[in-house]
Order: C-alpha cells, then structure tokens, then sequence
C-alpha cells in the first residue's frame, strides 16, 4: 500500500514539474490580452509559485537524503566531471539530431523546435514573461526535473537501491514527455541516462542538477539574442 501511495506521490511531483514549466510559456502566449497590471500581477505570482515550491521540494528532498551525501561538498573534481558529463550530453545531442533530421527531415526535435517557437513572442512583448521563461529553459526547468524525475524516485521507489532498474524507469518516465517518436524517444532517454549516472555517481543530485543546467544553457543563451534582434 505504501509503494502505491509513493508511485502517486512520484507522478504528483512529475506533473508538479511538468505545470512549473508550461505556466510561463502560457504567460508568453497570452500576454497580449492582459492589462500592464493583470501582467505584473501574473508574473509575481509566478516568482513566487516556483520559489515555494522550490523551497518545499528541496527541503523534503534534504529529509530522504543520506547524511553522507548531504555532508558532500562541491570540489574542482566534480565539477570537471560535470563538464565531462555535459560534453557527453552534447555528442548525444548533437550527433542525435543528426540522425533525426535524417530520418524524419526535421532539423531539430519536435520539443526543441516548440520551445524555439516561443521566442516569436518576445518581439514587443512583457519582458518580464521573457526572462521569466529563460531562466526556466536555463535553471528553474533542470532543477525541479531532476528532483521530480530522479531524487524522489530515488528516495520514494527505489529507496537508494536496485539502480539498474531506478536507472531504467526513471530514464524513461523522463523521456516519455519530451518525445513525441521513437527516436527522440531514444535520444532523451540517452540523455536522461547520462544524468542519471551523473546523480549515481554520488548519489547527490547537485551533480546532475549542475549538468542538466550546462545542457540546457546554451538554448537559454540562445534565446536571450532573440530580445535583441
């Protein structure tokens, strides 16, 4: 009974993150039906929706957490593992991609080239749903993900054991929203297997959180040039 219960638990926190990333791309698209108040009034609530449940999310997580993980600290090592951990992201990315556009014809994945399609809402529009939304492409996104999809999981399901299997479903429970074909189902699932072994290796999930925020950077950065063209 109590493994259904966390199996509710886990798919809440998913959804949890999957609404924290779609509320400001709803702000983008809508922004123009709402008044300069309606806007600031919106995007404040929003500031504060994702630091509380931030706030909340982080301070369980600290509770499941190992005491020697939570005394671990962040030294030069691990983050040039970090590093190598992104490099490996972007090969998988890139070489990913590749083979996609040859295969279907598409230059990019379908949640790549949507989010990509958002920023034709910047041009003339609230610049704080702007940057609100690249910072949750950048940081806010990779943060809440890696607690929903593989801290809890961890913490709830797998109870910091059976790690080829924690590794597979939750790889794939990650995958699943962000492809919509088998081969970019394929691709996400890579990805989510080199963060999951970057939050193995120490079972602290800083370490995936610092990759996952690397890999999604260079989109965030990207998008930001598009507020000045």
């Amino acid at each position: 009974m109590k493994l259904i219960i966390n199996v509710f638990k886990v798919i809440g926190l998913i959804f949890l993150s999957l609404l924290c990333n779609i509320l400001p791309m709803i702000l983008l698209q809508r922004q123009f039906a709402f008044s300069l108040p309606v806007k600031w009034g919106l995007g404040i609530a929003y500031i504060v929706f994702i630091a509380v449940v931030i706030y909340f999310l982080w301070k369980a997580h600290k509770k499941y957490e190992p005491a020697e993980v939570a005394d671990q600290k962040m030294t030069a090592k691990d983050i040039v593992i970090a590093l190598l951990f992104f490099l490996a992201a972007r090969v998988v990315a890139i070489a990913g991609t590749s083979i996609n556009q040859i295969l279907s014809g598409q230059k990019t994945t379908v949640n790549d080239a949507g989010l990509k399609s958002l920023t034709n809402f910047f041009a003339g529009g609230f610049f704080l749903y702007t940057l609100l939304y690249i910072i949750l492409v950048g940081i806010i996104g990779p943060i809440i993900e890696e607690l929903a999809y593989r801290a809890f999981p961890d913490h709830l399901l797998f109870k910091h054991d059976r790690k080829i299997l924690a590794g597979v479903v939750t790889t794939a429970v990650f995958a699943f929203p962000h492809a919509t074909t088998v081969f970019e189902f394929l691709i996400y699932a890579c990805l989510g297997a080199i963060l999951y072994l970057a939050y193995q290796r120490r079972g602290n999930i800083r370490d995936s959180m610092m990759v996952h925020i690397l890999n999604n950077l260079p989109s965030a950065i990207y998008f930001l040039l598009f507020i000045f063209k």
